[in-house]
Parts: C-alpha cells; sequence; structure tokens
C-alpha cells in the first residue's frame, strides 16, 4: 500500500464503483446491442425482459429464472451497497480515527468490499458456483469486523459525533438481521423466495411470512441510516452555524434515526403495525437533517448538494411515497391503482425507483466529498459537480412521472419508449454520468500523483 492510504482507498473506491455502477448499466435492456458488441451476454438467466411486449415482467416467467433473478439483484445490490459503505468508512476513519486504528480500519474495509464485490459479481454472472457465493458472504464479514472495530476505537464527543456513533450501532443491528436471513435461506430458501415473489404483486399476501418482514425491515433501515451518516461525515466536513438550533436539531436527527432504525427492524418482529412509529419517526429525521442543512457553512457545491439532496428527499421520495400510499387499494389522488396488473409498472417505477434515488443520493454526497476534502480537487471540479447535481435532480423528480404522469387506461407496456423516461429521466441520468464522468476524470489526473 503506498504511502498515503487516504488518497489511495478514496481512489479504489471511485473506481470500484465507477466499474460496478457501469456495468450493470451495460446489461440493461436497451444497451442489448452494445453489450454483445463487446462480448457480453445478450439474455441473462432470469432476465425480466420480454421480448414480446418490448418491456420487463412484473417477474420472471419462469419459477428457476424468477429466483435467479432475485438473487442476482440481492448479490447486486448488497455490492453497491458495500462500496458505498467502504467509501464512508474511510471519510470516517480519516476524520476520527489516529494513525494506526485508521489504516487498518481502511484497509480491513477496502478487503471486505472487493471480497464482496467479486464474489457477487461472479456468482451472479459468470458462475454459480457456491465457492463465490461464499466469498460474497466472507465479503460482508470482513465488512461487519470494519464495525467493531469503530465500536472499540470511537470515543464520540459531542452530539454530532453521538450521531455518528449511533449511525454505526443501527448499521452493525441491521448487519445482524441480515446474517440472521442469510443463515436461513438455505433451510427454509422455497418460503423465502415464495414471499419475495408474492410481494411483488401485493405486498400484503407475504406479511406473515418472517423472513420476508426481517427483509424489508433490514433494507429499509440500513439505507435510512447510511444516507444520515454520509449526512452528518459531510457536516463534519463542512460544519455548522453557531446557534443552539443547529444542536437542537442535531438532537432530533438523533432521535429521529434511533427511533425510527428500531422501529423498522421491529417490523421483522410484529409485523407493519410498527409503521405507526416509523413514518413519524423518519419524517422528524429527514426534516431535522433538511434544516441542518441549511444551517450548514457555505462550501460550495457540497454545501449544496446537501441541501439539494435534502430537499429531493421530500420531492421525489417522501411526498410521492405518501401519494402511493394513498393510492394503494385505489387510485384516489392521481391515477395508479397499484393493486391492480394493468398498473404492475407503477409500483415498480416507486419501488425499485425510490431504491434508486436513496441509494444514488448516497452516492452523489459521497461525490461532492471526494471533490472538496481533504481540499479541492481541481479548479475545474466545481463544474463537474454542478452537472452531477443538475443531472441527478431532473432525474430523481422525473421517475415519480413515470409512475403517475401516465394517462388513465390499459398500459402499453413498454416503457422504454415512455415519454417521460426518453425525453427526462434519461436525460437526466446522462448529464449526471457526465458530471461524474469528468470528476473521476480529474480525480484520476490528481490522486495517481501521490507525492503531489
Amino acid at each position: 500500500m503506498p504511502k498515503n492510504r487516504l488518497r489511495t482507498h478514496m481512489f479504489i473506491a471511485f473506481t470500484l464503483t465507477l466499474l460496478l455502477v457501469g456495468f450493470s448499466v451495460l446489461l440493461s435492456p436497451p444497451l442489448r446491442d452494445v453489450r454483445t458488441l463487446i462480448g457480453l451476454p445478450e439474455h441473462l438467466p432470469g432476465a425480466r425482459y420480454n421480448p414480446d411486449v418490448g418491456a420487463a415482467d412484473i417477474i420472471s416467467q419462469d419459477k428457476e429464472g424468477a429466483e435467479f433473478f432475485l438473487a442476482r439483484v440481492t448479490f447486486i445490490y448488497h455490492s453497491v451497497f458495500m462500496l458505498l459503505l467502504y467509501a464512508t468508512i474511510i471519510i470516517f476513519a480519516e476524520l476520527y480515527l489516529e494513525n494506526e486504528s485508521k489504516n487498518i480500519l481502511m484497509d480491513i474495509s477496502g478487503f471486505g468490499a472487493l471480497l464482496g464485490l467479486s464474489g457477487g459479481v461472479i456468482y451472479s454472472y459468470v458462475s454459480r458456483d457456491f465457492f463465490w457465493h461464499g466469498v460474497f458472504i466472507l465479503g460482508l464479514a470482513v465488512l461487519f469486523v470494519s464495525g467493531f472495530i469503530i465500536l472499540m476505537k470511537f470515543r464520540p464527543k459531542g452530539i454530532l459525533e453521538w450521531n455518528i456513533w449511533a449511525s454505526a450501532v443501527l448499521l452493525m443491528i441491521g448487519g445482524v438481521i441480515g446474517g440472521w436471513l442469510g443463515a436461513s435461506f438455505m433451510e427454509y430458501r422455497h418460503s423465502f423466495l415464495e414471499a419475495l415473489i408474492e410481494s411483488r404483486f401485493n405486498p400484503d399476501l407475504a406479511e406473515e411470512n418472517i423472513f420476508w418482514r426481517a427483509l424489508t425491515s433490514h433494507e429499509h433501515a440500513m439505507i435510512a441510516v447510511a444516507l444520515t451518516l454520509i449526512f452528518l461525515l459531510a457536516i463534519a466536513i463542512v460544519g455548522l452555524k453557531e446557534g443552539k438550533w443547529s444542536k437542537r436539531f442535531l438532537f432530533l436527527v438523533l432521535f429521529g434515526q434511533v427511533v425510527m432504525a428500531l422501529a423498522s427492524y421491529s417490523v421483522w418482529v410484529v409485523g407493519k403495525i410498527a409503521h405507526l412509529i416509523i413514518t413519524p419517526s423518519a419524517l422528524v429525521l429527514i426534516f431535522s437533517t433538511l434544516i441542518l442543512s441549511f444551517k450548514a457553512n457555505n462550501k460550495g457545491a457540497l454545501t449544496w448538494g446537501l441541501r439539494i439532496g435534502n430537499i429531493m428527499v421530500w420531492l421525489a421520495v417522501a411526498v410521492p411515497g405518501a401519494i402511493a400510499a394513498i393510492n394503494l387499494k385505489k387510485p384516489i389522488l392521481l391515477n395508479p391503482n397499484f393493486r391492480d396488473p394493468i398498473w404492475d409498472w407503477a409500483e415498480l417505477a416507486f419501488n425499485i425507483g425510490h431504491w434508486h434515488i436513496l441509494l444514488t443520493t448516497w452516492g452523489l454526497i459521497l461525490l461532492l466529498i471526494y471533490m472538496y476534502w481533504p481540499r479541492t480537487i481541481d479548479k475545474h471540479g466545481p463544474i463537474f459537480s454542478w452537472i452531477a447535481i443538475i443531472g441527478y435532480s431532473i432525474a430523481v423528480l422525473a421517475i415519480n412521472l413515470y409512475a403517475m404522469g401516465n394517462p388513465p387506461g390499459e398500459y402499453v407496456p413498454n416503457p422504454y419508449d415512455n415519454i417521460w423516461l426518453t425525453y427526462l429521466v434519461e436525460p437526466g441520468l446522462i448529464i449526471m454520468s457526465i458530471g461524474v464522468g469528468g470528476a473521476y476524470i480529474l480525480y484520476l489526473l490528481r490522486y495517481l500523483r501521490l507525492d503531489s
């Protein structure tokens, strides 16, 4: 490992995340000709793309394919999560740990992320040899060890650092639930997969299945806590304006994330009644982070990224999610009837689109931190940062128009030609990709010069 571990680990995290996301994009149905041109398979086992209708089915038509698809989604989303978590741990280590502990944490988390990534991708796309499944699990276990290092070495001082410590503890609890799910999978595989498939059509059908409840509680809490953690680390970097209100809202963040996460995890045991606690505590959390983003010191695109990211969580996730909940049984506010098979695409747009929004928000804040910390990467850095922010904003707002903005009536299942996707979502993603690509080139030019 070169002398400057921070630069090296940040470069590795940035590179691996870019490669994984780029690889996933190449496997999307609209790019079928491109991937075959470079030697990748035209059709993936378990793919939901149905050439007869030119769209993705709600689930793969054959049972074995459906199970393979669900497995591949699990591996790839975990791989993305692991890389983003690794990129986040690097920031924490540099901010709060001493040299020896810092280096150990960076190296272990990087090793775990690399194991998980390689095992997950190879098992999903190359070889279904159980060895690679084991490599994937080993990567998760190594990252879990990183959490123990944080809890042993981190001595929080002040409400901001106690918030960060709480995020670490809550992620560890979520990891335990995830571990239980993985350990139970082989013995209860059929029940688990049946519940997952049923939940694609109607989540109420899977409510009585303890594995489905554990899965939903695990994934919802983990992404919410991870977003809170990266927000808090960004606040630690830019700083807050002094004042009693800043401290009060930090206390509200602590309250919101702890209650929200514990209530989410309790879905595993008590079921959806826990939402009576989850929803108000989550609203306290995202309202508090929104206010704190406007109390952050102005550090250019990084601070504005925090503000815009918080606003987008409200506009593109919280408010549309509330509309979806109201429309769940029958259309009241807008036209989609989420439980009618004719409208299955609408709920998919919410479920899949919102997960992508949350993961992309996490990635965007990481990108902005990497461009400005520990020092500004390049004089052109702000240009590409703002390009990424603009593209992100267009795409995450527009995906909701795909779910709610189509005309009433039977849906023609050809989403790749949908007006909202063609003229808003995809251009937004292209703009964001230009910003991320330009930022990476600057990063490559700057951070490969380890002695400069």
